[in-house]
Order: structure tokens, then sequence, then C-alpha cells
């Protein structure tokens, strides 16, 4: 489907069409998928149709507790200029538990490692990672070297202590009853992941729900390491950093522009853009200005 006539999940014509949980089995009936194993790890990939012959690969990396769903917004548009992948990280959605050691650079070797047995060493690649996904997503890159061209980190983790921690209620177990459940959800979605109330719809319900009732690694606790800001001056790709102004995991615009300036030390024509009214899923909030800065040459 060509950009200008992209219709978004969350629109109305699109709601009325099909169930949040349809919209997700559809757009996924659309992709091949691929598994890879290193180490032990099972890997599940998907590949999105659609791109011009000669397209540049675009590997998608999703935030913790999540899984390829975090894209959904944004891959019908994103395929339009490119052969979209996306992968559930190790210990996330269908891909297989992490294995030891737990670390930020361990995860990024076993998703370099799948990746390549898909593309090759030689072929060149774009990235786009949000949130937990973007501070492995940064090693990923810096491991690739040249291999990587583009590198867009959304939201990311990884800068110490300018990292927010949103306090969140417990997840309900599967005994909660349904309504109930959806309250929990609505606002831990409120908490942390989406500033517009009218934002947090029942696609954006159904995808956290999921994502939540097949999670098995916590990464919270790695989410406030300093893992990214350290690897930053190892990225050779073009680096471009997306905040959403109002990200409950930013600390506020005094540590948003502190992370620009760590951007701008370790690439100088680095870009970064802070997206305004827009929490941390800046992807689904504003899927059609990331795609666009995604896209960018």
């Amino acid at each position: 489907m060509a950009s200008g006539t992209f219709l978004p999940f969350w629109s109305n014509s699109r709601a009325e069409m099909a169930s949040p949980a349809e919209q997700v089995a559809a757009l996924l009936g659309r992709a091949t998928q691929h598994q890879t194993e290193f180490e032990g790890c099972r890997l599940a990939w998907h590949e999105w149709p659609g791109a011009p012959a000669g397209a540049a690969p675009l590997l998608l990396l999703h935030g913790g507790f999540g899984s390829w769903t975090h894209w959904l917004a944004s891959i019908e548009s994103l395929s339009s200029s490119r052969a979209v992948w996306t992968v559930d990280l190790p210990g996330l959605g269908s891909s297989g538990d992490m294995p030891a050691p737990f670390t930020t650079r361990h995860f990024a070797q076993l998703l370099l490692a799948g990746w390549r047995s898909l593309i090759g060493v030689e072929q060149g690649f774009e990235l786009a990672a949000f949130s937990f996904g973007a501070m492995i997503g940064g090693h990923l890159a810096a491991l690739a070297g040249q291999q990587c061209r583009r590198c867009t980190l959304i939201g990311a983790s990884g800068f110490g202590p300018l990292h927010v921690q949103a306090v969140l209620l417990p997840p309900p177990g599967p005994l909660v009853p349904a309504a109930e459940a959806d309250a929990i959800h609505r606002e831990n979605l409120a908490r942390l992941m989406l500033h517009k109330d009218s934002s947090i719809d029942e696609l954006a319900v159904c995808i956290h729900a999921d994502n939540l009732a097949r999670h098995r690694f916590r990464s919270r606790a790695m989410a406030g390491s300093n893992d990214l800001a350290e690897v930053l001056p190892n990225i050779r790709a073009h680096l471009v950093g997306i905040w959403g102004e109002y990200d409950a995991t930013a600390g506020g615009p005094d540590n948003i522009e502190q992370r620009r300036q760590l951007f701008l030390a370790a690439q100088p024509d680095a870009e970064f853009h802070v997206l305004a009214d827009v929490g941390h899923w800046a992807m689904y909030e504003a899927p059609q200005k990331v795609s666009q800065l995604i896209l960018s040459p």
C-alpha cells in the first residue's frame, strides 16, 4: 500500500472493519516468518512485503515487555520504501528464552548473528529501535560497523541517571475480570507509554495485554544502565534520536536536552527530534511523523 493511501490501524474506518485482535492477525498474515538459532536461542523474525526492488532492509526492534506489535502502526508506511523486518527479542514475544549472560552486548550479539544469517554480512541495512530495544540496537549498530547505515533510536533507555522508571500498577493476573484488567492496562499505558487519552484505544490495550502475557524476560533493571550512552561514540551509522515531549522515561526537557548533547558529541551531524504532544511510544502516537523521520535520507 502506498504511503499516500496508508490507513492507520486506529482509524474509525479500520476499527469498524475488524477487532484489534483481527487487525493484528491480518497484518501478521501478510508477513513471511523466519526463525534463526544461535547459542541455543531461537529468534522469531517477520519480513513484510511491498517494498520496491532493491530497497534497503530496515530492521525494527521493539521495547521491553513487547514484541513486533510495538511497530504495528508503522509497518505499512515503512514498507512502502524499505524491506521491513521485525524480530521478537530473546525472552519476549514468540522468540525463545534469553540465555546468560543477561547483558546488552549479548542481546546484540545474538540478534546480529541471526540477522546476518538472513541478509548476509555484505548487505547494508538500516535500523530503527524503541526503548529497551534501542539500547540493544545501539550495541547492534556498533557491532555491525559500516554494514549499518542509519540508526534511529526512539525513546531509548541506557542513559543512566537521565532515565526515569515510571511507577506502574501490578499487571493483572489471568483470574482478574476482563473489565478490571482493561482498566489496569489503560492506567499503565497512561503512566508509561502514551500521553494523550485518545491514543489509549482498544488496539493499544490489546497489544499491551498480549505482550505482557507472553514476556519472560524482565528488562526494567537494565534500562537504567549507561549502556547506550557509553556505546554511542562507537556507532558508525548515521545517528537519529527521537523522543516524545512527554516521554515518561525521559525525565523532562532538561534530561532530553542532555541526551541531545550526547548524540551530538558522538556525531556532530546526528539528528535529534523532540515530538510535541507525544509520549514514550512515539511510533504509535505519531506514526506518520516517526516513519517520515526514519525514512529521511
